[in-house]
This record gives C-alpha cells, sequence and structure tokens, in this order.
C-alpha cells in the first residue's frame, strides 16, 4: 500500500491511497479530506482565498500500520490523524493534533513521523529557528495530547531545526539543516519516562562537512539504518549519508555517501529519502529544470548497496507529424477526441524549448495565428519563456519551426497581431514588443533568432493584450510596475503606425480581485450590434474578476462605463467573446469548478443586444469538471480551451441553448480535474480551418472539427 500526500486545491484532498493489484499495478483505492469544514462559499471569496487556489497548502504524511498522519502546511498548520474503521476498511479521521504554542507560517506539519502512540512534528519556521513537537495518544481514552516541544537547540534565525523528523520507539531524530552556515546536523533525544521530557542524546554530523551542505535535510530510518540527506553538497549535486547504529553502544557511525552518476549542479539530491528493505530512494527536485528526478538504489540480500540509477518522468509525449491521426471510436493515437482529428502534434522540444531546461519547465501560455496576405502561409506563434516561437502550419501534418521571437530577460504571457505585426506582452521587465511579421517570407537558415523592431515601455509587465484590429488600438490589461498609470485596467495604445506605440489613455474601473481596478482580459470592438445608440463606437467588454464592465473607450480622454453585471456562484471573472453579429457573449469563469460553485465547466451566457442592461440568459454545463480558460467564436462555432478537458467545439447556431460537438483532450492522462495545466487558448481563425491548441506541458496541437455521418 502506498499513501501519497495530495495537491488538489479543488478536491482538497489531503492524501490519496494506492494500492498494487495482481498485475502489480497501482491504483487509487481511497483518498482521504484535508478537512470537512473547509470549501470556499460566496460569502468567504476573497483575495485570500483566490491565492489559496492558486498557491494551495503543501502537504505531508505519514503511516504507521492502520494509522496515518496527514498535515496541511501553512498558516497555522494542521496535523490529522486517520485511523482505519476494523468493519468497513476505510480510514477515518479521529483526531486532530493541537499545539500549545501555535505560530504562524512556521510550517508545521513541514516533517511527520508515527511510531505506534507517538507522532513528532517538525515546525522548521517556529520562533525562526525551528521546533519539533512531540504527541502522544492515550491508549485507554484514544485522545492524543502534546507530550513535549524541542526547541532548537542553535536558535539561530532561518536554522531550519524540524525541517526532517523521524520518531523510533524512544529515540526521537530531528533534521538542522540550516545551522553552522547551512552545513546542518542531526540531534538525537531519548525520552525521559519518568520526567516525560526528552533530552539531547548526541549530535550527529557526517565526517566532512562544508558550508551550505545542509546535511539534515531529509531522514529516513530502517531498523539499525538510517539516511540523512544533505541537498546542498557539491554546489547543489547533493547527496545522501548512509549511517549505521552500533548495537553494543546504540551510537550512529558514518558508513558512505551515496550519489549518482551524471547529478549536476541545482539538482539537490537528497532533498527526500526514504527507505524499504534493499531499495532506497531519494529525490532532486532540481533536475531536469525543475521538473526532478529520484534516484534509486538497491542491494542485493546481505550486500552492499549499488549505484544509483535515475528515475524520472518522460520529459515530453512523442511528437505526431507527417500523416493525420483521425479520430476514430473516440481515440486520435494516445489521445481521447470526439469527431476531432489530429493534424499534427508539435511536442515542447518542437518549439524550440530544450529538453530538461527551466524553460522547457516552465512550458507554454498562449497561441495567436497569422496569414502571410502575400504568400497565404499561416503561422502560430507561441508564448513561452524568453519570447514567443513561429511555426509554420501552412501544412498542416508537416508544421515546420521557423524560429523565435526573441526578448530578453522577459516571458511572452499573451500575443495578438495586428496589421502584419506581433504584439505580446509577459512576466518580467518585458513592456510590449512589437515585431514585423514580414521578415518571416525571407528568414534565412532555420530556426531564426528575430529582435523586437519596436518596444512600448509605458508598462513592465502585463497579464493579457486586447487588440481591436478595427481601430487600431492596443490594451494591456493587469499591467504592474514601471509605474503603469492605469492601475491594471485597460492601458490605451494607439497602434495604428505599429513600430511607434503611443499611449492613448486609460480606463480604471472599480471592481477587482486581486486588486480594485484590475481586468484580467476583455474584448474590443468598433460596435456594430443591435444597440443603435452605440454603433461605430468604441466598446470594451471587460472581464474584471468580479464584474462584466461594459466600456465606451471611443473618447480615450473620458472612457464612459455603460454598464456593469454580475450572476449567482461567481468565482472569477476571466474571459469571453461576442458572437460575430454582436448579440450575445459568451463568458467563462476560471474559478468556479475548483470552488465548487459549479459542478462541471460552466459557461455562461450574455443577451448584450443592449449594452446597458446585459441579460444572463443561459448557463451551459460541460460534461467534465474541468476549468475553462479562453474561449473564442468562429460563425455559429465556439471554441473553448478548458485545460485539462482539451479543445472543446460548441454548436451556437442557436445561441441560449448551445451543443457540445466535438473535443479534443490534450493531456492523455486519467481525468479532468479543475486544475490549471492543459489547453491554455484554441486558435480558430486560419483561413484553412485548422485550428491550434497550445497546451502547457504537453506542446502545440494542429487540429480539425469534423462532423462524421452516424450510420
Amino acid at each position: 500500500m502506498l499513501f501519497v500526500a495530495g495537491g488538489d486545491a479543488g478536491e482538497r484532498w489531503g492524501a490519496h491511497v494506492f494500492r498494487r493489484n495482481a498485475l502489480r499495478a497501482w491504483g487509487r483505492v481511497e483518498s482521504l479530506p484535508l478537512s470537512t469544514d473547509r470549501g470556499v462559499g460566496p460569502a468567504q471569496w476573497n483575495y485570500e482565498a483566490l491565492v489559496e487556489i492558486l498557491e494551495p497548502p503543501q502537504r505531508a504524511v505519514s503511516t504507521d500500520g492502520n494509522r496515518t498522519l496527514v498535515a496541511e502546511i501553512g498558516g497555522f498548520g494542521a496535523v490529522r490523524v486517520f485511523e482505519r474503521d476494523p468493519d468497513s476498511g476505510v480510514l477515518m479521521e479521529q483526531a486532530r493534533l493541537v499545539r500549545s504554542e501555535p505560530e504562524s507560517d512556521d510550517l508545521f506539519g513541514t516533517a511527520l513521523s508515527l511510531s505506534g502512540d507517538v507522532a513528532i512534528v517538525g515546525a522548521p519556521r517556529h520562533g525562526r529557528s525551528g521546533a519539533a513537537y512531540v504527541f502522544s495518544r492515550d491508549p485507554a481514552s484514544g485522545e492524543w495530547s502534546q507530550d513535549a516541544l524541542i526547541p532548537a537547540p542553535s536558535p539561530f534565525p532561518d536554522s531550519e531545526f524540524g525541517a526532517a523528523v523521524e520518531i523510533d520507539g524512544e529515540i526521537a531524530l530531528v533534521g538542522h539543516p540550516g545551522t553552522a552556515e547551512s552545513r546542518g546536523i542531526l540531534v538525537e533525544y531519548t525520552r525521559d519516562d519518568a520526567r516525560g521530557t526528552w533530552t539531547e542524546q548526541d549530535r550527529i554530523a557526517p565526517r566532512v562537512r562544508t558550508i551550505g551542505d545542509r546535511f539534515g535535510s531529509a531522514l529516513a530510518i530502517r531498523e539499525n539504518e538510517m539516511l540523512v540527506g544533505a541537498p546542498g553538497t557539491d554546489q547543489g549535486r547533493g547527496g545522501i549519508h548512509r549511517f549505521v547504529r552500533n548495537r553494543s553502544d546504540d551510537i550512529w557511525q558514518a558508513v558512505e555517501i551515496f550519489s549518482v552518476q551524471g547529478s549536476e549542479p541545482g539538482f539537490d539530491l537528497g532533498s527526500t529519502v526514504a527507505i524499504g528493505g534493499n531499495v532506497a530512494v531519494a529525490g532532486a527536485p532540481g533536475a531536469d529544470g525543475g521538473n526532478g528526478r529520484a534516484a534509486v538504489f538497491s542491494r542485493p540480500a546481505n550486500g552492499r548497496w549499488g549505484e544509483g540509477e535515475w528515475l524520472s518522468l518522460p520529459t515530453e509525449l512523442p511528437g505526431v507529424t507527417g500523416e493525420e491521426v483521425l479520430c476514430v471510436d473516440g481515440q486520435a493515437g494516445r489521445f481521447e477526441c470526439g469527431d476531432v482529428d489530429l493534424l499534427a502534434f508539435l511536442p515542447l522540444s518542437g518549439l524550440g524549448l530544450a529538453p530538461g531546461s527551466e524553460v522547457q519547465a516552465a512550458g507554454i501560455t498562449d497561441v495567436w495565428g497569422w496569414t502571410d496576405p502575400e504568400t497565404g502561409r499561416e503561422y502560430a506563434l507561441v508564448a513561452r519563456v524568453g519570447g514567443a516561437s513561429v511555426v509554420d502550419v501552412t501544412i498542416p501534418s508537416l508544421p515546420v519551426y521557423v524560429g523565435l521571437l526573441a526578448v530578453e530577460g522577459g516571458t511572452a504571457q499573451d500575443i495578438k497581431v495586428y496589421a502584419d505585426h506581433a504584439f505580446f506582452i509577459g512576466a518580467g521587465d518585458t513592456g510590449m514588443p512589437v515585431f514585423d511579421l514580414r521578415r518571416l517570407r525571407s528568414p534565412g537558415d532555420l530556426p531564426v533568432t528575430l529582435r523586437p523592431d519596436a518596444r512600448y515601455t509605458g508598462i513592465a509587465s502585463a497579464h493579457n493584450l486586447v487588440i481591436d484590429t478595427q481601430s487600431g488600438f492596443a490594451f494591456p490589461v493587469g499591467a504592474s510596475g514601471a509605474g503603469d498609470p492605469c492601475g491594471g485596467g485597460l492601458h490605451m495604445i494607439d497602434i495604428r503606425n505599429p513600430i511607434t506605440p503611443t499611449f492613448a489613455g486609460c480606463y480604471t474601473d472599480s471592481e477587482g480581485l486581486v486588486w480594485a481596478g484590475r481586468t484580467h482580459d476583455a474584448q474590443c470592438v468598433e460596435y456594430s450590434g443591435p444597440d443603435a445608440d452605440f454603433r461605430g463606437r468604441q466598446i470594451c467588454f471587460a472581464s474584471n474578476e468580479t464584474a462584466l464592465r461594459i466600456v465606451d473607450i471611443t473618447d480615450k480622454d473620458v472612457p464612459l462605463p455603460i454598464a456593469s453585471a454580475t450572476y449567482p456562484g461567481m468565482a472569477y471573472i476571466h474571459q469571453g467573446w461576442l458572437t460575430e453579429d454582436q448579440r450575445y457573449y459568451y463568458m467563462n469563469d476560471e474559478l468556479d469548478e475548483t470552488t465548487g460553485l459549479a459542478e462541471t465547466t460552466r459557461t455562461l451566457v450574455w443577451d448584450v443586444a443592449e449594452l446597458d442592461d446585459p441579460v444572463l440568459v443561459a448557463e451551459h454545463f460541460g460534461s467534465t469538471t474541468a476549468t475553462d480558460h479562453n474561449l473564442y467564436i468562429k460563425g455559429d462555432r465556439m471554441y473553448q480551451a478548458n485545460y485539462q478537458a482539451g479543445l472543446r467545439v460548441l454548436d451556437i447556431s442557436d445561441p441560449e441553448n448551445p451543443e457540445e460537438i466535438g473535443f479534443f483532450d490534450t493531456t492523455p492522462y486519467d481525468g479532468n480535474p479543475p486544475t490549471m495545466s492543459g489547453a491554455w487558448t484554441a486558435y480558430p481563425f486560419f483561413e484553412s480551418g485548422t485550428i491550434v491548441v497550445s497546451s502547457t506541458q504537453e506542446g502545440l496541437f494542429l487540429l480539425r472539427s469534423v462532423r462524421r455521418p452516424v450510420f
């Protein structure tokens, strides 16, 4: 049986339990809830709740027989005790470990160890230097109580006493990796039953320590053998120290150091360790650009430990080019689908992201398209760290990586195209770079690196970019840094001459969740819809996190809000798009599935025939629980990028009754949970009908939506 700490903020599981079947395959058999009194309802929905969703607390787990500890790390922390019910066989929460001196953000629960009726819990930031709490269970009453608080023996700030803990009968061991200029030590304690106290017995260290080794960061014991991680050793290559306990005097003696060939600076081997029988495993979370690896050590019975072997997940899925893969019986190769064919797939390495690099680990975000008006060639522009990858998708089954629209020290987050020029914004001091895409007609030897032709510096970073291609104005939104005068709202830029972008004005709203006035995304158009009062005006439909705001921005000096709208079960108003007749506005809420306010993927349908009175006329609920991210409309079709559920194609010919008519799941893994990884954007506007979809950790998909006859 295997216990794995959970990390899903939406489902709020503390841990998952796996069991190996007769074929030796692991399958999940049950999950332990983090709490029975959690969950975000409308009354509690605020910025702090948003941060908890975007940055869920870490989990830790320890088990001994039929008893399991599950910790939630963060805030004041919490440790829950689960015991297996003898009748049903289900793990049920029985108690919580309550401490005498709770302290916020002391990382209580970072390390756990359970041995029968005794548990030890590390809090490596308690009092800045760290502490370990010992709890015991009264066999008669079954109640748990604090037995002792063990303070750091070296009370220096950031020494992280309690980063690793183990309890072994009457002996407790506590890691202290930040002490002695981060050389680190391991402190052993014994219990004085008469006094009910824990007394320092020994300080354990390797024969040779150097500054920054961080010995004691991780710890594992089995019988008389102990492994201690020192991930900072040798510029972060890391190492694992093996100790054996002398049976005559119970003294731990250093025996050898485990290392693995090919460990590089920053791998941090030894950040976690585990031992069982004749197999030991150590984590190297810094390997492969942060994707991590595990080192596995083994030995024959009663033999010596052998050289470690690396174990890692495949860094990427294999590419698919050269021949279209039709969707047949719900599958297109390894991908689930429905009436959507796979034309080609380029993994991250096919987009110029080097395998094992930090750039590859960061993945991709947005995708947009450009069609060369002279040659008719179609190009996909894919946002990534360092700029935007350019892919020629003219022959969709044979995409060609052309090169990189490069920006130093920044990231492309969102991309748009106007007048044969690409504009993007991103994190870092990116500003808004401008690239003349006509240079792609004669790129020279491939791949090519193109530098910006211009750069707008009125912002430093922004979250999204909106362009009204009719009027020639750009609107970075969610901007921060560089003294953005628009407070994260609509930052208006005249780009009618793309090489000389010029500040034109601001619209800052009163709405927002991350901060008041922040616009997350918008669609801005020269209005030609049914409301005669506003025809010919420049209108923005702004997703302002807590409200849909419709704004007349014709006069950039005096933008006029027209209407504001919200709806029951609102969590985070994210993005939306108008129908081509501008009668309806379809909108997604990025967090309603995660918070439980919507049971399945929800799309909101607004009738905006009267701009000053938008009316919510329908809600469409999808077939999965996946989070919806971006949606775009072409003709009577809506193309949704729904993270774990991939591309979803909806027929909106009856606007108030959308119907899903096709899908392609870009993440070929189990389930479609409400998480923020997977399909980011689906761009459907190529005349060829090719749909390009960016999937954050997978790569770029080239797809075609079809409706096959049913016989």
